[in-house]
């Protein structure tokens, strides 16, 4: 039963990890106010919200593979933890919808490399 449970973990991360490849990407310039709502959004659930330091925040249109576009937003954030210190950037990304930032819980690429 475990190697049944351990066979669903892996084949579930592997569907996961699998992307659909950017044939296309152009970037965009983002309003002040979509920076704001995207700081906001990233650092909800932070001990220190106002601490945080962000950079390297970019949208950018992309075509897939499949056809599908989508807006993507990319960029990285330090926050402090709970004595203080900054604990180092780290990535984080998204996309616009309706002209707000959605966060997600996985990281895309945000231009065809």
């Amino acid at each position: 039963m475990k190697r049944f449970f351990a066979l669903v973990g892996v084949l579930m991360v592997s569907a996961c990890m699998q992307m659909t490849p950017i044939v296309e990407s152009k970037p965009v310039n983002l309003t002040s106010k979509q920076i704001s709502d995207i700081k906001s959004k990233v650092t909800y659930d932070f001990f220190d919200p106002s601490g945080a330091q962000f950079r390297n925040i970019r949208a950018v249109d992309v075509t897939l593979q499949n056809g599908a576009q989508e807006r993507r937003v990319c960029g990285e954030v330090n926050g402090k933890n709970r004595m203080g210190g900054y604990v180092g950037f780290q990535m984080f990304g998204g996309i616009m919808q309706g002209g707000a930032f959605q966060k997600q819980d996985f990281f895309s690429a945000c231009e065809a490399w």
